[in-house]
C-alpha cells in the first residue's frame, strides 16, 4: 500500500474514534436524571397526576442520579405563571432544595422548571418541569374571578394577589397565625389598641377601593372577650362613612356596614348620601329605619372563637345591597326606593363623599387609614378600639356578587 494512502488511513480511523468517543459523551450527560420531586412533609409532586393541597409553607426538594454541581443552578426555579417566586436554591450531594421565601399563595398552580442542570463529572439532566397546586383558596376560585380588584390571603404577609395594590409598610404592624384550614402563619392577627394609635392595622394604596358595583368579602374570627358592652371595633373601611366600613359591637350583638353612594334625583343637592345597614338583634334602627330581613341576635351567626364569612354587595343596576353571614343574608334592600325600609333619598352609584380631610386608602384593623380626619371617631391616631381578632381572605369585586354567587364563594372557602 502507498505510504501516504496508509497514513491517511490512520488519521481516518483515528478521526472516526475521536468522533465516537464525543458521542458516547454526549451519551453520558444525557444519562443524568431527576429521580423524585417531593416536598418537605413528602408529597411527591412528579407522579402521574398533578399533586393538589399542598402546603403554603413546603419546600421543594428535588432528586438526582448523581452528585450536583452546585454551580449549575441558574435554571431550577419555582415559578408562577411567568413570574419567579423568590427562594434559595441550593444542592447537596445529588439533592437540590428550593426553599420560597414566603409563603406560597393558597389554592394556587406553580411550577417546578429544571434546566441545564449538571453533576459533579459533567452529565446535564434532561430539562423537567413538574405543576402543584396548593392547599385553599386561590385567586381564579371566586365568582367573577376576573372582577377581582384586591385579594389579600395574609399567607405571612401582605400581597395583593391581583396586583393592583400595593401595602403601606410604614403602618403595617400586624402579627400571623393557623388559618382555619390549620395552615401556619395563613392568616393575620390583629391585636387591638392598647392606647389611642397604637392598634394592629394595615393599609393598601395604590388602588381603587370603592367602585360603582362593589363587593367585598373576608373571613374573620373574634373572641367575645374582646366585644364587651359599649365596644365598637371596625373591620375594615375605607374612608369610613365618607365610604364604606364594617363595624361590630356591643356583645356582637349588632353590626354595621354603612355605604356612601351618589343621589339621583337630588332635589335637596345632598350630592352623597349613607346608606347606613345596621343589624342589632334583628331590630336595629338608624331614624327609626328598620335594615334587616333577619330575626335573630347576630350572635347566634358570629359565634365565639369560630371562623365566619362576611360578603357585602351592591349593584348600581338594581341599586340592592346586602349582606351576608356564612351565605346567610342578614340584611337586603334597595337604597334607591323611598319605600324600602332603610332607604335615604334616591341612592346610586356607591362613591368617596367629598371632604379635604378624607383618606380613601384601604384600612384593615379600622374604619379608615392613618390621615383621615374626617371624624375624630374615624381618625386612626385618636382610636383606642380598633380591630381586635383574625382576618383572612379579604377580596374586592368592582361588580355587585348574586345570591347565588356568594352561596358559590362560602362553599369554596369554608374549612
Amino acid at each position: 500500500m502507498n505510504p501516504m494512502k496508509f497514513k491517511s488511513l490512520i488519521w481516518l480511523m483515528a478521526g472516526v474514534v475521536a468522533f465516537s468517543a464525543c458521542s458516547d459523551d454526549d451519551e453520558q450527560a444525557a444519562s443524568m436524571s431527576v429521580s423524585s420531586i417531593t416536598t418537605t412533609d413528602g408529597t411527591d409532586l412528579y407522579g402521574a397526576t398533578s399533586a393538589s393541597s399542598v402546603g403554603a409553607d413546603q419546600s421543594v426538594i428535588i432528586g438526582f442520579s448523581e452528585a450536583i454541581n452546585a454551580n449549575t443552578l441558574s435554571g431550577v426555579a419555582l415559578k408562577n405563571g411567568d413570574n419567579v417566586v423568590p427562594a434559595s436554591v441550593t444542592a447537596t450531594g445529588n439533592t437540590v432544595t428550593i426553599d420560597p421565601n414566603d409563603a406560597l399563595f393558597g389554592g394556587t398552580i406553580y411550577t417546578v422548571q429544571i434546566n441545564n442542570v449538571q453533576s459533579t463529572d459533567g452529565a446535564t439532566a434532561g430539562n423537567v418541569s413538574a405543576n402543584f397546586t396548593t392547599s385553599g383558596v386561590g385567586l381564579g376560585s371566586a365568582p367573577q374571578a376576573a372582577n377581582q380588584t384586591l385579594y389579600l390571603q395574609f399567607n405571612g404577609g401582605i400581597v395583593d394577589i391581583t396586583g393592583n395594590a400595593t401595602s403601606d409598610a410604614n403602618v403595617e404592624q400586624v402579627s400571623y397565625d393557623v388559618d382555619r384550614f390549620g395552615n401556619a402563619n395563613g392568616a393575620a392577627y390583629f391585636n387591638g389598641a392598647t392606647a389611642p394609635g397604637n392598634g394592629d392595622i394595615v393599609v393598601m394604596k395604590n388602588a381603587q377601593f370603592l367602585h360603582p358595583s362593589t363587593s367585598i368579602s373576608c373571613w374573620f374570627k373574634v373572641d367575645y372577650a374582646d366585644f364587651p358592652n359599649g365596644t365598637n371595633r371596625s373591620l375594615f373601611g375605607s374612608g369610613a362613612k365618607m365610604g364604606y366600613f364594617y363595624e361590630l359591637g356591643n356583645d356582637l350583638a349588632w353590626m354595621k356596614l354603612p355605604t356612601s353612594h351618589m343621589v339621583s334625583p337630588d332635589p335637596n343637592m345632598n350630592s352623597v348620601g349613607t346608606a347606613w345597614n345596621d343589624v342589632m338583634n334583628g331590630s336595629g334602627s338608624i331614624g327609626g329605619n328598620t335594615l334587616t330581613n333577619y330575626t335573630g341576635s347576630i350572635s347566634d351567626l358570629v359565634t365565639n372563637s369560630v371562623w365566619h364569612q362576611m360578603v357585602m354587595t351592591y349593584d348600581n343596576a338594581t341599586s340592592q345591597k346586602a349582606v351576608y353571614i356564612d351565605g346567610f343574608a342578614v340584611a337586603t334592600f334597595d337604597v334607591n326606593n323611598n319605600t324600602d325600609p332603610g332607604a335615604e333619598w334616591n341612592m346610586t352609584n356607591m362613591t368617596y363623599n367629598t371632604d379635604p380631610n378624607l383618606n380613601t386608602d384601604l384600612a384593615i384593623g379600622f374604619n379608615s387609614a392613618p390621615g383621615n380626619a374626617t371624624d375624630d371617631w374615624a381618625n386612626y391616631n385618636l382610636a383606642a378600639t380598633t380591630f381586635k381578632g383574625f382576618v383572612d381572605d379579604f377580596r374586592i369585586w368592582n361588580v355587585g356578587l348574586t345570591a347565588e354567587q356568594v352561596t358559590v364563594l362560602y362553599n369554596a372557602e369554608k374549612p
